[in-house]
């Protein structure tokens, strides 16, 4: 992991013991009891894969992973993908994580960030809507992305066009071609950063 003190990271404490800290560098970092995870939180209470934050351009985005006690952030359940901001507390069962964003990322203006946003076509904002719909059910813990199936059906159209207007979506948010089956995933995260299905 990176060791950049000028990033993001998250401050674990369990019980009274003092808290340690981690950096969040770009990308996806995984808290959980299995070693393949970046944080290991070695406790019967947390599940074997629990929690990602994902850090992309100064943003944190966190994801309860289906763990079995689920996750709550700020004393509220983590039913969804959840932006992150300077102080925000999450807890993962005994283990307390305060996210701690540097001066630049946490001054930086809600009203700039949204000038900022891509223009969408009305086309591509339907997308974007049927891609995060399986995050925005209130039934499920841990949210994941539309099928192009599951988007072809909702909104009946061909899974061709639903391609067609993802890959104009993807070029619009900075997805990289690359990212091949992790794209629908990104696309979501960054749509529900962003508010692109409000």
């Amino acid at each position: 992991m990176s060791t950049d003190a000028s990033g993001p990271r998250v401050y674990i404490s369990e019980g009274s013991d003092a808290a340690s800290s981690v950096p969040l560098p770009e990308g996806r970092t995984t808290f959980g009891r299995a070693e393949s995870c970046e944080v290991t939180l070695a406790d019967a209470a947390v599940s074997t894969h629990h929690l990602e934050i994902a850090a992309r351009g100064g943003s944190l985005l966190a994801t309860d992973l289906d763990s079995s006690n689920g996750t709550v952030l700020n004393g509220t359940a983590l039913d969804r993908p959840r932006r992150l901001r300077n102080g925000d507390v999450l807890q993962v069962g005994p283990y307390r994580l305060e996210v701690a964003m540097p001066p630049q990322l946490r001054h930086e203006s809600t009203a700039a960030a949204s000038a900022a946003l891509p223009d969408l076509t009305d086309e591509e904002r339907q997308i974007a809507r049927a891609l995060v719909a399986p995050y925005r059910d209130p039934g499920v813990k841990a949210g994941r992305p539309a099928t192009r199936a599951e988007v072809s059906a909702g909104l009946s159209i061909s899974e061709r066009t639903v391609q067609r207007r993802l890959d104009g979506l993807a070029f619009k948010l900075k997805i990289p071609p690359d990212a091949k089956r992790e794209r629908p995933r990104l696309i979501a995260e960054r749509v529900i950063e962003l508010g692109l299905d409000r």
